[in-house]
């Protein structure tokens, strides 16, 4: 099963019997179905990673979610606040095909996949795509962004069962590298966790970022998160949404 690479640190999580990466620390539960874009990807029902609808039957992802497990058996539901409940927004696909970009498991480096469901979905105020960036858009460091997951709210702490989300900002530290986008909570512990990985950065209704690593803890207050960088890729998501 596949692992989340916290540089030097590995940390994985137990879901019956597999290894999965599993909210966001310090954040805050969403207004149910403000974020219409996001997936969760699940295991026999369980969350494991998250996900973004961009376009009518395409999703994106990071690779690291799914770099050791068969897509055959996952779960993509839209729709969700709760994962517990059975909600009517919910629609729930399999998975048709999937779009690689040369994934390094070491290094994270091009940690993006993206899915195509096995039929359209049903666009409506619940579930909607998100707008992605233009090729090779920067984010300026300062930039307010949005970061959204079902992943756990702290390192040793339980999954959540509704969205959470975190204001986060763009930092321009030295540690992040140019094929990612970083962010920091830097007066508190907070941001992303076990469980958050795939899961949209959305800086000005834009999806500049994916959720891909971090170091050391879950939101410690002192590390950037890192995402993959979106604008980087799109030549890559434009031949795999019109292929």
């Amino acid at each position: 099963m596949n692992f989340l690479i916290i540089l030097v640190v590995l940390w994985v999580c137990q879901v019956d019997g597999g290894t999965f990466h599993t909210g966001i620390v310090g954040g805050r539960e969403a207004v149910p179905n403000s974020h219409p874009y996001i997936a969760s990807l699940q295991f026999r029902r369980q969350h494991f990673c998250g996900g973004s609808l961009i376009g009518q039957q395409f999703v994106m992802t990071a690779a690291h979610c799914l770099s050791d497990i068969n897509v055959n058996q996952v779960t993509v539901v839209l729709g969700a606040h709760s994962l517990r409940r059975n909600e009517a927004s919910r629609q729930a696909f399999r998975i048709s095909r999937v779009f690689e970009n040369g994934f390094s498991p070491q290094t994270l480096e091009n940690d993006i996949l993206v899915l195509q469901l096995d039929r359209r979905v049903t666009l409506n105020s619940r579930v909607n795509s998100i707008r992605l960036p233009r090729v090779n858009q920067t984010v300026p460091a300062g930039t307010q962004c949005v970061a959204a997951g079902w992943g756990r709210l702290g390192t040793q702490a339980r999954p959540s069962d509704r969205l959470q989300e975190l204001n986060v900002t763009v930092t321009g530290r030295d540690l992040c590298r140019p094929n990612n986008i970083c962010t920091g909570v830097f007066m508190r512990q907070a941001g992303i966790c076990f469980g958050d990985s795939g899961g949209p950065l959305v800086c000005n209704g834009v999806i500049q970022g994916i959720s891909s690593f971090i170091i050391r803890t879950c939101g410690s207050g002192v590390a950037p998160d890192f995402f993959s960088r979106v604008a980087l890729f799109r030549d890559f998501i434009d031949r795999s949404i019109n292929s």
